[in-house]
């Protein structure tokens, strides 16, 4: 049975493509919007995380496309939010939600009191779609937005539809505008979230009401040190946070963490860096023992690696245990014994989120 044969019987599992009438259309670059989380696009540009003339890897290349992080702010007193779409590099896959991986999804509210208000549904078997997130209010008055972009496809188009005749206005300012800047892997950009939003990049910059960098590349997070010098580029971060063990491995995490903060400090002697051990794995869970043994060095690099620079007088970097991040029961928290599901991305940003501000505090 199809998902559309499903509607028959329940109309909530199912979608409908909208119509463009009716609607005021804005794109990303209109001046009473506020586009967070690609640092080096300029306007009327394409949407990609990294430059274009930037070669890490064929995989960091690929991935720059997709729109992980990438948020889209603004006010309005439109009683109904549309969205016209063409997505690229779209990927479709067995373990996580269209929704998640090409799809959209929206808050309402600000500063650290927003709610999800919706996502869009659509046909997945197509890259172009005209969705709106929900019922219409019924009544008009200002309230703010925040859209969430895909984690795991490229955006081609976007367009932003309001009511005619709405009013548009930029958003409230973020408490503090530096960015907390990630570099990650596949987890880190958002595998296997169910919609964007639940990103833990995501949850924790509403959180803090922080503005969030996602550069996490499935697969492809190795530490080069020609990521680093793209890091090292980001003027006046808040914070770097390097979470890359589980692409990199103990050898290749051992072979470039010391160069890849190295590069980063050239440029930013005493922004935080918080180094976080990768996240448990189900073969910790059913005692594999190489992976108990890879988790002992793990820790023990980062370590070794933190008491070195703390020995030299870098007094703010710090880290983070990846093996707690899960909380008590790990298990629960995978779609695949690897990647995280809603529940495991809500139980990293609960632990994170606190360990990001404390830092940030002292500072």
């Amino acid at each position: 049975m199809s998902d559309r044969e499903i509607a028959k019987f329940d109309k909530a599992m199912g979608y409908r493509n909208e119509t463009l009438d009716g609607m005021d259309w804005y794109s990303v670059d209109a001046p009473n919007v506020e586009l967070n989380g690609l640092y080096w696009r300029k306007p009327g540009e394409a949407f990609r995380r990294i430059p274009f003339t930037s070669k890490v890897s064929d995989g960091v290349d690929f991935l720059a496309w997709h729109t992980a992080g990438v948020m889209l702010r603004f006010k309005t007193d439109s009683q109904e939010i549309k969205v016209n779409v063409k997505v690229g590099h779209s990927s479709r896959m067995d373990h996580m939600a269209h929704v998640g991986s090409m799809g959209f999804d929206i808050y309402l509210g600000s500063g650290s009191s927003k709610f999800f208000a919706g996502s869009t549904r659509f046909d997945h078997n197509k890259d172009e779609y005209n969705v709106k997130f929900f019922e219409p209010f019924p009544t008009k008055k200002m309230r703010e937005f925040t859209i969430h972009f895909p984690l795991y496809s490229g955006v081609e188009s976007f367009r932003l539809g309001v009511n005619e005749g709405a009013v548009v206005e930029l958003p409230t300012p973020w408490k503090d505008p530096r960015p907390v800047v990630v570099y990650g892997t596949s987890i880190q950009q958002g595998g296997c979230a169910s919609r964007p939003g639940m990103c833990h990049t995501n949850q924790i910059s509403r959180m803090l009401d922080r503005p969030f960098i996602n550069l996490a590349f499935s697969g492809s997070g190795k530490g080069e040190p020609e990521m680093a010098e793209l890091i090292a580029q980001i003027k006046d971060p808040a914070m770097i946070v390097l979470d890359y063990d589980a692409n990199a491995h103990c050898d290749g995490l051992e072979a470039t963490l010391p160069t890849f903060i190295d590069i980063i400090r050239k440029a930013h002697p005493e922004v935080p860096i918080l180094l976080v051990s990768r996240l448990p794995f189900k073969e910790e869970c059913i005692e594999a023992p190489a992976y108990k043994e890879d988790r002992f060095r793990y820790t023990a690099i980062h370590m070794a690696e933190l008491k070195r620079r703390r020995d030299m007088g870098d007094k703010n970097i710090h880290f983070l245990d990846g093996s707690t991040l899960y909380g008590p029961d790990p298990s629960e928290c995978t779609v695949d014994g690897c990647h995280a599901t809603d529940l495991g991305f809500y139980q990293i940003s609960k632990r994170m989120a606190p360990v990001i501000e404390r830092i940030l505090t002292q500072f």
